[in-house]
């Protein structure tokens, strides 16, 4: 056993070595042969332990992240037969896969649509082309859900064994990809059409950089630290996540199925808060299961957004106007609504969080249906704004009514 510990750290030590020479302006295709030809066991758990070594050793982790993609590319070919983790659906580490996927086809898409504009001659029209990057991209800001649920429920295990840096770095490598999508997505935004010059100077400083982000990171976490969690995190750690997850939403997928360990590792976390007793409230107490059926049997359909613009409830009603997913909670709301709409999103937010009005209200012919839609502030005692809910209700039936009904009769259909 000491043997092999001991070698794994030599491992490591050569990594270390590999690392600090890239970090001193040594070329990678020098050190990738180099590496090549003396590190024939390395794997994803070297590299994670390599990470934090260094940063106990006083590399910074800003200096980790700034060489974490270099790195990862000199290293690509050592990764590239790590086997992703294969979970069952419902399980946190399935639904991070499933994401991933997603993540890469959109990622694709877009880039197609890049090399479509490469095409274009300057004197062409590449407005279909802006306009499908712009919707690809606002898909793409989903993965700020994917990079909360690891930031808040992966990383603190992490850091319970005591492997701080590694999700550190991970982390910055998160809010540079957030950055450079918001940046990509807000300048196209903000010049709904540009010449085809433009377009594709704009796609080479702007997408593609946010593209790579994204997908370089789904690497680093199939081949990095998906593995190293699944080799960490007890039956019952991820039991935990699992509870938590839809508290910050999915991206681009949601899960069917809900998970539970097998053997019952599950009954040691306890129930949800609420589960076998009743939420009491100012006017009275439900059990949580009434309270969810209640919900369910409201014959309209409501949709929470709290005070920070984050999608956080819908009622599951059978019969929606419009459908809705788990995919959406932890969204913000503007990503919910087209670009050309966000504008009125945000000018009712902005009234209802600044007190200028509480209500706004819209209707709409929905193929032969009158759709009711209205948006009210919600506000707490002292008048705080906690957030807005949306009320839809199709009201084509009531508008038909006429006369009255004074003496109680059925429906013929019940």
């Amino acid at each position: 056993m000491s043997e092999i510990i001991n070698n794994r750290q030599r491992r490591i030590e050569v990594l270390k070595s590999l690392i600090r020479r890239l970090h001193a302006g040594e070329s990678e295709e020098k050190l990738r042969a180099e590496l090549e030809a003396v590190l024939d066991e390395a794997d994803y758990s070297d590299v994670f332990l390599m990470e934090m070594q260094l940063i106990q050793e006083g590399i910074s982790a800003e200096a980790i992240r700034d060489l974490c993609d270099a790195h990862t590319r000199v290293l690509r070919g050592r990764l590239d037969p790590t086997e992703t983790p294969e979970t069952v659906p419902g399980h946190p580490v399935h639904t991070f896969l499933q994401e991933n996927k997603e993540l890469a086809r959109v990622c694709a898409e877009a880039r197609w649509a890049v090399d479509r504009i490469g095409q274009l001659s300057d004197d062409a029209d590449a407005a279909e082309e802006i306009d499908r990057i712009r919707t690809l991209l606002n898909s793409l800001m989903d993965v700020d859900k994917h990079y909360l649920r690891k930031e808040n429920l992966l990383f603190p295990f992490f850091e319970k064994n005591g492997l701080m840096g590694p999700p550190t770095v991970m982390w910055a490598k998160h809010d540079e990809a957030r950055t450079l999508l918001k940046e990509a997505l807000g300048g196209l935004q903000a010049a709904p059409s540009m010449p085809v010059g433009e377009a594709k100077a704009f796609c080479q400083l702007a997408v593609l950089p946010a593209l790579t982000a994204v997908e370089e990171m789904i690497y680093k976490e199939e081949k990095i630290l998906l593995p190293t969690a699944m080799n960490l995190l007890t039956e019952q750690d991820w039991y935990e996540i699992s509870l938590q997850s839809d508290e910050y939403g999915y991206c681009l997928y949601a899960p069917e199925f809900a998970w539970r360990p097998e053997g019952g590792a599950h009954a040691e976390l306890g129930a949800p808060a609420a589960t076998g007793g009743r939420v009491q409230m100012p006017t009275g107490a439900l059990r949580l299961e009434e309270l969810i059926a209640l919900f369910a049997t409201l014959p309209f359909d409501l949709t929470f957004v709290d005070r920070d613009d984050t999608v956080r409830y819908f009622s599951p009603g059978r019969d929606r106007v419009f459908s809705r997913s788990k995919a959406i909670l932890g969204r913000k709301v503007q990503y919910c609504h087209p670009p050309k709409s966000v504008h009125v999103v945000d000018r009712i937010l902005k009234d209802f969080r600044e007190g200028r009005q509480d209500r706004a209200r819209f209707w709409i012919d929905l193929r032969g249906r009158l759709v009711y839609i209205c948006y009210y502030a919600v506000r707490g005692e002292d008048g705080e704004y906690l957030g807005t809910l949306e009320v839809t209700q199709d009201l084509t039936e009531v508008r038909s009514l006429e006369g009255e009904r004074r003496l109680l009769e059925y429906d013929p259909e019940g």
